[in-house]
């Protein structure tokens, strides 16, 4: 086993990081870690959403370490910076590879985590927010999202509670929910027959407005299709095409209201030199037919995009986190039209190494 070990010196203002060591663990080394087989980097990609997780109305940000220590750090957000270094709110969440999202799961308007253990052991494990700290972990679903499923979180039923989701993707590409009770997750149902299929990325969000999440696929590269399967409460609809040209190439795509209008719009960060944010406004039935650039060299090189209502005006923005030693997270707040071109520095020290953030794209 590899154990993660790193050392931080701290100059002035500023931390470097001088030594990672990225953990390769097969087994447990002490009480209440449970062993785990880590999954292939192909398929431990996932999208997650921002969370509220004191209840304020503006989104803050939450970083995983997994591997063995299994910690949460939280910063919360004060409208114009994530405040603090970063507090520890779980020192037993997520361990190894676990797929670690949030979601307000049972709907005090606080958002909580879940871990999901996928692989031959999928379980799903919860931690409620006290909006100060996470409470202990239980484990709200079992046999849900095995193997390589990917996980994703949305409120696919309306009722203010977060539900879980998995897609298998592939050729036999069948989309699966489980619906929260406020203590549980049901049992894992089909809404989907044939959605996300091939390497397609799957991404959740309410594109129409009715206030039930729906499910989108991007083909991606070559194609660049976009499918969506509206939510009807019970079951996701028949998947239509509502943009023929997005996110192409490896550009990582996202969800989220933009421009404030309750609709989920399509966002995609393309990678390489340009590093180019290009939005495609939601009409309710359709993505725009021409996306526009809305910001320019944003998360270049290995940064995680993500997208939140960080400042709580009722439009997502963009984040960037840069990880490794420099880790610093920088916003670039939503006008409506476009993303500010003058982003700036949320967080000095914060999602460091290798850590998880969340809100996060990652593939």
């Amino acid at each position: 086993m590899e154990a993660r070990s790193v050392a931080v010196a701290v100059l002035g203002a500023s931390m470097v990081m001088t030594h990672v060591v990225g953990p390769a663990p097969d087994v447990a080394s002490r009480p209440g870690v449970p062993a785990d087989q880590p999954l292939s980097g192909a398929a431990d990609g996932f999208a997650g959403r921002a969370g509220d997780f004191d209840g304020n109305r503006r989104d803050d940000v939450v970083a995983f370490t997994r591997g063995e220590g299994g910690d949460v750090y939280v910063a919360r957000s004060t409208g114009t910076r994530f405040d603090g270094i970063g507090d520890l709110w779980s020192d037993t969440f997520a361990f190894w590879s676990q797929a670690p999202l949030t979601g307000d799961f049972d709907g005090d308007g606080r958002s909580d985590v879940a871990a999901f253990a996928r692989g031959n052991k999928p379980t799903v494990t919860v931690a409620l927010s006290t909006g100060r700290s996470f409470g202990p972990p239980q484990v709200w679903a079992t046999s849900f999202a095995p193997n390589v499923e990917i996980p994703a979180v949305g409120d696919v039923n309306g009722d203010g509670r977060d539900d879980v989701l998995a897609f298998r993707r592939g050729h036999d590409a069948v989309v699966s929910v489980a619906l929260s009770t406020g203590r549980s997750f049901g049992a894992a149902t089909p809404w989907h027959g044939h959605f996300a299929t091939g390497a397609s990325i799957p991404v959740v969000g309410d594109v129409n407005g009715d206030g039930r999440d729906d499910v989108v696929a991007f083909t991606r590269y070559g194609a660049a299709d976009v499918a969506v399967a509206l939510s009807t409460g019970r079951s996701f609809g028949r998947a239509a095409w509502w943009s023929g040209w997005f996110a192409e190439d490896q550009a990582l795509p996202g969800l989220g209201d933009v421009n404030g209008d309750g609709r989920a719009d399509a966002v995609a960060f393309a990678r390489g030199r340009s590093a180019e944010v290009t939005v495609a406004l939601s009409t309710g039935r359709s993505f725009q037919r021409r996306p526009t650039p809305w910001l320019a060299s944003w998360a270049t090189r290995e940064a995680v995009p993500g997208l939140g209502d960080f400042n709580g005006d009722g439009r997502d923005d963009v984040a960037a986190f840069t990880r490794g030693g420099r880790a610093d997270v920088h916003v670039a707040l939503s006008t409506g039209g476009s993303f500010r071109e003058t982003p700036e520095r949320w967080h000095e020290y914060f999602a460091a190494a290798t850590e998880i953030p969340q809100p996060g794209i990652l593939w």
